[in-house]
């Protein structure tokens, strides 16, 4: 194995697999194939990519294998290597092999590692070096066994009768888990989604996380609550709804700007639960496996207080954090007969993806990273320069708009989504799978085998007259049905029309599209 240190990271995970196959074939069993290789891969990149060239060796290797000891706050030494190395993947195929890591392996997987390097070790030729490799590695087991319980999780090897039934959605779940991990969710949405890349990752990784939890509910895996922040049309609510069409379970899109504590004063968070529970046609068990999109969830944060100090919607965040960390609550089953019915929701399994503009929240970000004072270089602290990035948000940035600590604390995976410039909503609109253009040219094709075609110029037009609305990708539909509406009309009824044209003077509503 020190022959890896020798390759560069391409290399090294293919000599690592072929060690793991040969191993196997010599009579080596592990539990899991690919969680062993995962595990390998983390820990090679760790020490190739982000180690001084001194640690580049087995040594090395072991003592991380063996890292099961408390360091820097983190739950455990291999813990904090998981999440410096998962950041710094620069594929996505691999960059969310470390992130996962944490919730699939277990201490019998590490054993089995710990088997695997003693089996390469002995075919050391020189002796001594053998013998002393073999020893390293024996201090590092002990350790690793010594301080394992209550720092890396037991899995649990559930025999037949006491597991979870597989019928119904659960098969469903397990079946998509195999098929789509965090890249392949991603890969996905990179369909209908253009940019936005730092969101896709998180809300791709949130969703795998929940499906771990739906299949594994004895486990205690952390809920993954997300938090997105963006303006009005960068693409939040579409993430959403291509998640939706995508996954298996309930997902419901609620808007919370009408959301109060009170429900005799207005709409109520029930409501969404409720909205649910019928997306998941009245099935509670995959009801409390569901997921809220809690949209415009900036205007539950309060704004001003009340003369005596108290604010706003303090108490409606506070029964939001019980609901985000899992609670039971009653349900009102507002449909006619039985609208003096009230159904029990666990909430406990529920993923909750909260999503708003924030409008000011850059403003207190800046004042932190670069304080009020101009001067010499205040050109790079202007509005006009400056955005604001997921990494630069810390949970006192929250604190400080209005929202409550303990519910900040329980939207630590938080996102920021980009405005969209010229340049990406003409990307939005020209090149996404069921893109809005396209959707438009199968309407006219599909009943009158009709060539919908825009000029360049045209296009560039139309996004002008986007950008000017200041409403992101939202004003995409509108302007252009505008320029099509009496194409639309007019078409169906005109014999031997084959083209339509749009040209610039057209996208100005100067003249009407050209018909040929």
């Amino acid at each position: 194995m020190k022959r890896v240190f020798e390759l560069n990271e391409e290399q090294a995970y293919a000599y690592i697999d072929e060690k793991l196959k040969a191993y196997e074939l010599e009579g080596g069993e592990f539990s899991d194939p690919a969680l062993i290789r995962d595990y390998l891969r983390v820990l090679f990149h760790y020490l190739i990519k982000l180690r001084p060239p001194m640690e580049h060796n087995i040594d090395s290797v072991m003592k991380l294998m063996g890292a099961s000891f408390k360091q820097k706050g983190y739950r455990t030494a291999f813990w904090a290597i998981i999440k410096e190395a998962g950041t710094n993947y620069p594929d996505d195929s691999i960059f969310y092999l470390g992130k996962t890591l944490e919730g699939r392996i277990s201490n019998e997987d590490i054993e089995e590692v710990f088997n695997f390097m003693e089996h390469e070790l002995m075919k050391e030729e020189d002796e001594s070096e053998r013998n002393r490799n073999l020893g390293l590695l024996t201090v590092c087991r002990i350790r690793f066994r010594k301080n394992r319980i209550g720092n890396i999780r037991m899995k649990r090897r559930a025999v037949k009768a006491e597991k979870p039934a597989e019928g119904g959605f659960r098969a469903q779940c397990r079946q998509f888990i195999k098929e789509y991990t965090p890249a392949r969710i991603k890969a996905y949405l990179d369909r209908y989604v253009i940019g936005q890349d730092e969101a896709k990752e998180m809300l791709s990784l949130a969703v795998y996380n929940h499906y771990l939890r739906i299949l594994n509910p004895k486990e205690k895996l952390i809920k993954q609550n997300m938090l997105m922040i963006g303006p009005t049309g960068c693409g939040k609510t579409e993430l959403i709804r291509r998640l939706s069409e995508l996954i298996n379970l309930p997902v419901v899109i609620t808007d919370f700007s009408g959301v109060v504590a009170t429900p005799w004063k207005g709409r109520n968070k029930e409501e969404a639960l409720y909205n649910l529970y019928v997306k998941a046609g009245r099935d509670a068990e995959l009801t409390e496996c569901g997921i809220v999109f809690c949209d415009e969830f900036d205007k539950v944060i309060p704004k001003r207080a009340y003369a005596l100090g108290s604010d706003i919607n303090d108490e409606l965040q506070g029964q939001l954090l019980g609901m985000f960390e899992g609670t039971e609550l009653e349900v009102p089953l507002q449909d006619g007969a039985t609208s003096q019915e009230i159904l029990m929701l666990d909430t406990s399994n529920m993923l909750f993806i909260c999503a708003g503009a924030f409008e000011g929240l850059e403003k207190t970000v800046k004042k932190d990273m670069f304080g009020s004072s101009m001067g010499f270089g205040s050109e790079v602290k202007s509005d006009k320069d400056f955005e604001m990035t997921g990494k630069m948000l810390k949970t006192e940035h929250l604190i400080g708009f209005g929202m409550k600590p303990e519910l900040a604390g329980r939207l630590s995976n938080v996102c920021v989504l980009k405005k969209l410039d010229k340049e990406m909503l003409k990307r939005v609109l020209t090149e996404p799978e069921d893109s809005i253009l396209e959707r438009y040219r199968t309407e006219f094709f599909i009943d009158d085998e009709v060539k919908l075609i825009f000029t360049d110029e045209a296009l560039d037009e139309i996004i002008d007259k986007v950008d000017g609305m200041k409403i992101g990708a939202r004003g995409i539909n509108s302007v252009i049905h505008d320029i099509l509406a009496e194409a639309l009309f007019e078409v169906p009824s005109l014999p031997d029309i084959n083209e339509v044209i749009v040209t610039a003077a057209a996208a100005r509503k100067e003249s009407k599209p050209e018909y040929r």
